[in-house]
């Protein structure tokens, strides 16, 4: 099927299906459902947990960015692949030069925009209307105070600017439906007391989603890890939280279901830096050991040097190609040592070997499930009750 005639399939649940069919035939059909772009890698935040910004890092990397006709190429061509959604990142997304250029262009092509911001800048009315060009908004809000904000985040940041601008930004959401803000609370050994506050406040101002997330640990960074008491505290304010209604959907659960089996700092692996990440320090495993993984079919990535990245941006296994060196369509439609890493990972992984082991950390192992249980629908078996 031509690029043209997927572009022509609106039917999200026939789009998703001929993805599930792309899983096991072992060759892409459709482009993905979302195509994932760090468009540059320079932020004004320096997150305590951020394994490219930390203070505790010591060496940063050098800026980069995409440039912007060659990112225009690419949206075309998830347009006509039939993509969904364009999810941008950073870094921090607003720094990059060209960001306001690229929400119009996504909105004008009709695709799902989601992006990353910390919303902490002074905004004008046409940032915020730009801004509002995303269906979803997520924000990093990891502290409860000025003072924690700062010392979580940055000294120079300011958490009274991040929160005029989401009520700005949620005032416009009632009135035209988006953009929705997700939240993400990244949880590490000074903040976590904070998580009731920050509930509350969510809460408050009737945010459309709330997520926690253990940050991702690097050998530099290990100070920030919790210790045994810690780790008891936090399960217990989990507890406590979970007891309470809220008005938007949220992962405590999952966070709760980490903590409840007191296995998550017995086996804790150091990964060697490699040329896509820095060295990693994993203190639990959110898969199980294994898995089929069904998610590369589904999601596609690019860095900010234009690299696509196989099976996630997670774990740099397959470079397959170069956005500066062939259009994004013709890597994803013609390209088998990608397929075969993408149908080695939905046979399985084993996150005990040295080449998936940075799977242990994964963020996607909930819509992973969902997809395997989608492809045994279609292979006529029944799913594990389990």
């Amino acid at each position: 099927m031509t690029t043209s005639a997927l572009s022509k399939i609106t039917d999200p649940g026939v789009r998703d299906a001929l993805r599930i069919k792309s899983a096991i035939v072992g060759r892409p059909l459709i482009g993905p459902k979302s195509v994932n772009i760090h468009v540059i890698n320079s932020c004004n935040y320096r997150c305590q947990f951020c394994w490219y910004f930390s203070p505790h890092v010591k060496d940063h990397p050098k800026g980069k960015m995409l440039d912007y006709k060659v990112l225009e190429g690419v949206f075309r061509d998830c347009q006509e692949m039939g993509v969904d959604e364009i999810n941008l990142e950073g870094g921090e997304t607003t720094v990059y030069p060209y960001w306001m250029d690229a929400f119009r262009e996504v909105h004008d092509l009709g695709m799902r925009l989601i992006a990353y911001t910390h919303l902490d800048y002074e905004a004008d009315i046409e940032k915020l209307r730009t801004l509002a060009y995303a269906e979803q908004l997520t924000v990093n809000f990891s502290a409860m105070t000025e003072e924690s904000f700062k010392r979580v985040h940055g000294k120079h940041t300011s958490m009274t600017r991040v929160l005029k601008n989401m009520d700005r930004l949620l005032a416009i959401r009632d009135k035209i439906g988006k953009p929705k803000i997700r939240l993400s609370f990244v949880v590490y050994n000074y903040n976590y007391k904070e998580v009731p506050a920050f509930l509350e406040m969510a809460q408050q101002r009737k945010v459309d989603q709330v997520m926690f997330r253990f940050f991702k640990a690097t050998e530099e960074m290990k100070e920030l890890v919790f210790n045994e008491q810690e780790l008891s505290e936090l399960r217990d304010i989990v507890e406590t939280a979970l007891k309470k209604e809220y008005c938007f959907p949220h992962d405590l659960k999952t966070l709760q279901n980490l903590l409840a089996n007191g296995q998550m700092l017995e086996k804790i692996v150091a990964l060697q830096h490699t040329e896509n990440h820095n060295d990693r320090l994993l203190f639990y495993d959110a898969t199980g050991g294994k898995t089929n993984c069904y998610v590369g079919w589904f999601y596609g990535h690019i860095d900010e040097k234009g690299r696509v990245i196989a099976p996630c941006d997670n774990v740099s296994v397959c470079m397959a190609g170069n956005i500066y060196e062939r259009r994004f369509k013709d890597i994803w439609f013609d390209n088998q040592p990608m397929w075969d890493v993408l149908n080695e990972a939905s046979k399985g992984i084993h996150t005990c070997t040295n080449k998936w082991q940075q799977c242990r950390y994964c963020s996607y192992v909930p819509i992973n499930k969902y997809f395997h249980e989608r492809v045994l629908h279609a292979k006529g078996i029944k799913a594990d009750a389990s």
